[in-house]
């Protein structure tokens, strides 16, 4: 476009200067509806894909929060029997009438055994079925020092009492275990889920303001429309000389 100076600004005619500015603006009153549709288009889509993704990572986070919940619960109720235990066995200790339900002997004698076996395993040029043979012994031999720990405790009410507190904690270890590793793993998931919620809701809001912005521009082009068709049709123009009189005057 080709800069005017106020000399040659003032050449031209008033109605000459409305007729290009209604131009334009009839020029954007064919376009813009184009585009606007376009973009309200955009949003039909955007909205409902951004509610579902917003959806599926809060269902994951409420998923996320209550596993933390049981993981946490468990480990709480692990910790007090396994106090619980400890304080049973102090008294078994102190009281001194009870036979220890797990002697060193017997300790050292599984700790041996097992420690041969794994001897094998690291030296054998076995296939998986002789491996698997060696394992089930490793098994076979935890099994029997267990049943013969049980044999000896049976019969002695506190130390049961201890051993079951002991279970039953390793057991709410096990839950707490599992519930993080799930959590884990939702949480990991959950960044994905997160993301797709942030595009399509980053999309969403543009696509809200650009369709807010063109229906103003329309709303603007359509008025400004009349505004000059009113003024070229009345061919009075004097309302909008002041400036330039002005100007023309020294001003």
């Amino acid at each position: 476009m080709i800069a005017m100076d106020a000399n040659e600004l003032l050449s031209v005619s008033p109605k000459l200067l409305a007729q290009a500015v209604l131009h334009r603006r009839e020029r954007l009153v064919e376009l813009i509806p184009g585009e606007l549709e376009l973009k309200k288009q955009e949003l039909q889509e955007a909205e409902p894909l951004a509610k579902s993704a917003k959806k599926d990572r809060d269902d994951v986070n409420s998923k996320v929060a209550n596993l933390k919940k049981e993981r946490d619960a468990a480990q709480v109720k692990a910790r007090k029997l396994f106090e619980e235990s400890n304080d049973l066995r102090e008294e078994i200790i102190e009281e001194g009438g009870m036979k220890n339900p797990d002697p060193k002997w017997a300790k050292d004698k599984l700790s041996t055994k097992l420690q041969s076996i794994e001897n094998k395993l690291q030296t054998s040029a076995g296939n998986h079925k002789t491996e698997e043979k060696y394992i089930n012994e490793m098994k076979a031999l935890i099994r029997e020092h267990e049943e013969w720990v049980e044999e000896r405790s049976a019969s002695q009410p506190k130390v049961k009492e201890m051993r079951n507190s002991r279970s039953e904690a390793i057991r709410l270890l096990e839950v707490a275990q599992k519930a993080h590793e799930a959590m884990v793993v939702l949480a990991e998931s959950n960044k994905n889920k997160h993301q797709q919620y942030m595009d399509w809701e980053d999309l969403r809001r543009k696509s809200i303001s650009r369709c807010r912005k063109l229906e103003d521009a329309l709303e603007s082009s359509t008025s400004a429309v009349t505004f000059w068709e009113d003024k070229i049709q009345s061919d009075n123009f004097d309302s909008l000389l002041t400036d330039s009189k002005r100007v023309s005057e020294g001003g």
